[in-house]
């Protein structure tokens, strides 16, 4: 991780951004705009931050460490969004673990010295909320979607979302315990993804070849779902 630290360039974020208007006093003083680079870690696990985020650009991948020690993926976060939310609310004392997929710019805000005026704050707790109902809905629909879309469906949104400069490279076994399959089902979708011609096997991963005709299959089952209506 490294801090943006050119003003002019500051200033440019600031103006796309416009952090301000999320806050009912001048947050400025407090926010440093940070980068991640693939697979670092923007929130460690178990600990209790200092700092909580508002990703900007990219994406990331949130974690859950269970008491015997395995670790779950349990959701994807896409810009924007909040991060490290529910430790500043004190809905949880520690972090789970959140991992960028991508480049992840972030506004950096130090919680210290204005947590009390940040939980006062009726802009700032109004967005907040919006964007907590907002994930509540989408966790909902993704565990609707799991429940009854077939596989292939699924796999092909999995792999547009964690996939980086056209190659996908997650772990099998983290995938199929996401997608609630077993590993052997897991294994024979995405092989007959490569027999379609729209992955390709590579040293490094699996290559998309098509992303218009996977996208098409990631969104093919919710088509389906609207014609019966």
């Amino acid at each position: 991780m490294h801090y943006i630290t050119d003003p002019e360039c500051i200033a440019n974020y600031n103006r796309l951004y416009q952090p301000w208007i999320m806050f009912s006093f001048d947050i400025l003083p407090y926010i440093k705009i940070a980068e991640f680079d693939i697979n670092e870690l923007i929130l460690p696990d178990n600990q209790t931050p200092n700092y909580f985020y508002y990703l900007l650009e990219g994406s990331a991948k949130l974690y859950l460490t269970h008491p015997n020690g395995r670790v779950s993926l349990i959701n994807f976060m896409n810009a924007p969004c909040f991060i490290g939310e529910m430790e500043l609310i004190g809905a949880q004392s520690t972090s789970n673990s959140v991992k960028a997929i991508s480049r992840c710019l972030c506004y950096e805000i130090d919680i210290k010295p204005i947590k009390h005026q940040l939980l006062q704050d009726s802009v700032f707790l109004l967005n907040l909320s919006l964007f907590l109902a907002t994930k509540a809905i989408e966790n909902t629909s993704n565990y609707s979607r799991n429940q009854i879309y077939p596989l292939e469906n699924r796999l092909a949104l999995y792999i547009i979302q964690t996939s980086h400069n056209g190659v996908y490279r997650e772990k099998h076994t983290e995938a199929s315990e996401f997608l609630g399959v077993t590993y052997r089902h897991f294994l024979f979708v995405l092989a007959d993804l490569v027999k379609q011609g729209l992955l390709q096997k590579s040293p490094t991963g699996y290559k998309i070849i098509s992303e218009e005709k996977l996208m098409a299959i990631a969104h093919r089952s919710l088509d389906l779902n609207q014609d019966r209506l």
